[in-house]
């Protein structure tokens, strides 16, 4: 899998942005808040139909544009080259119509595949990509919801049965908690509940035994990769999914029955959801632990193990997208290489040429060197201008 051809318009700190891509490996040079992360959130835009930072879709488009144009429009255009074919995808951030005079304070956006007008379903995993930032250490050391967030972008690229399950498991969450919020204030009846239960268990299974397959897999590979980037180190990595349900219910997890378990649990735990007005079981409460030396990572490991552990967890991703799809994500490095020792910069540099394209961004254009890396095409990014060096 590769780019083709990559087109941002009003995207951030592009104002226009027209490039052909090649398979094979793309070094990006630039100082600091040139748009270098930009760039690669947008193509992960392309991939996940969600921006990778926080704030609202109007952040996406360009302030200049914002500025001139009373109703701007951000375009993110990508043809994508696959086993199974050519695609073309896109993606326009459009601006709300205002009052005159008055700034737009909110947008929304629309997809497109192969010219098609499609929902964002249909756009995520046309495109699969795994990014690596300096960011990835709050996977590791971060808030529960930052983990689940991870999985969930993950998995949709490859699981489109998930990415519909996680959808349908938001909306219903939605709707009982508001129903709860209702029979805490005694208007309505408990059992106008049992069709919400019937479709959170349904849904939740599915969500909580895709989590758990996929994370029993990329523990084993994260593992062998950790011992690989860290030969010293005497303890292990381990990664253990932690769902949020009583103890006899997540042991028979890959159960067939276990929507009809996750539905009794929340029958049973009906009159404590009342009286605080929200659903407390359920994959939208999971977490994912990681242990170093059977500690908890995110509190006893130092900064390096676990940066270590969170490169670790992008390898194995690599490694399980490829074998989910039959076809290589494309990588995106943002400004990585430079903050790695030598044997860890070559073991990334290793699975930068086991794919079919990599974009990398850099701070320093001999990070990596043309010796580590001699057939990468390399560019200049200054002020979201991009030149071909």
């Amino acid at each position: 899998m590769h780019i083709a051809h990559l087109t941002l318009t009003n995207v951030r700190s592009f104002r226009r942005l027209d490039l052909a891509l090649e398979p094979g490996r793309h070094v990006i040079a630039g100082d600091n808040a040139q748009g270098k992360s930009n760039l690669l959130e947008a193509v992960q835009m392309l991939a996940t139909a969600r921006t990778l930072r926080g704030g609202t879709d109007l952040d996406v488009i360009s302030w200049p544009a914002v500025e001139e144009d009373p109703l701007p429009v951000a375009r993110l255009e990508a043809a994508v080259q696959t086993a199974q074919g050519k695609r073309t995808l896109e993606i326009a951030v459009i601006a709300q119509e205002t009052p005159p005079g008055m700034r737009p304070t909110r947008a929304s956006r629309r997809f497109r595949v192969n010219g098609v007008a499609r929902r964002a379903s249909d756009l995520i995993g046309q495109l699969r990509v795994v990014m690596f930032s300096a960011d990835d250490l709050e996977i590791i050391a971060g808030a529960p919801a930052v983990r689940r967030r991870y999985l969930d972008i993950t998995l949709s690229q490859f699981d489109g049965a998930y990415l519909r399950a996680l959808q349908r498991y938001g909306r219903v969450l939605e709707q009982r908690n508001s129903l709860l919020r209702k029979l805490q204030e005694r208007r309505g009846r408990p059992d106008e509940l049992d069709f919400w239960d019937d479709e959170l268990a349904s849904t939740g299974a599915l969500i909580a035994q895709r989590r758990a397959d996929a994370i029993r897999a990329l523990a084993r590979d994260a593992a062998e990769r950790y011992a690989e980037l860290a030969p010293s180190e005497a303890e292990d990595l381990a990664i253990c999914y932690v769902p949020r349900l009583p103890p006899a219910v997540a042991e028979a997890i890959r159960e067939h029955d276990l929507a009809d378990r996750l539905r009794a649990t929340l029958v049973e735990e009906r009159r404590e959801d009342i009286l605080r007005g929200v659903t407390r079981w359920g994959p939208h409460r999971d977490d994912v632990q990681f242990l170093i030396g059977g500690r908890h990572a995110g509190n006893s490991a130092s900064r390096g193990q676990q940066r270590t552990a969170a490169l670790a967890l992008r390898l194995a991703e690599v490694e399980l997208s490829t074998r989910r799809s039959g076809d290589a994500p494309v990588l995106l490095l943002d400004d990585i290489l430079s903050e790695l020792d030598p044997a860890r910069r070559e073991r990334i540099l290793q699975v930068a040429y086991g794919v079919d394209q990599v974009l990398i961004t850099t701070p320093d254009e001999d990070r990596p060197s043309r010796e580590e890396m001699p057939d990468a095409v390399r560019y200049r990014l200054a002020e979201g201008i991009l030149t071909r060096q």
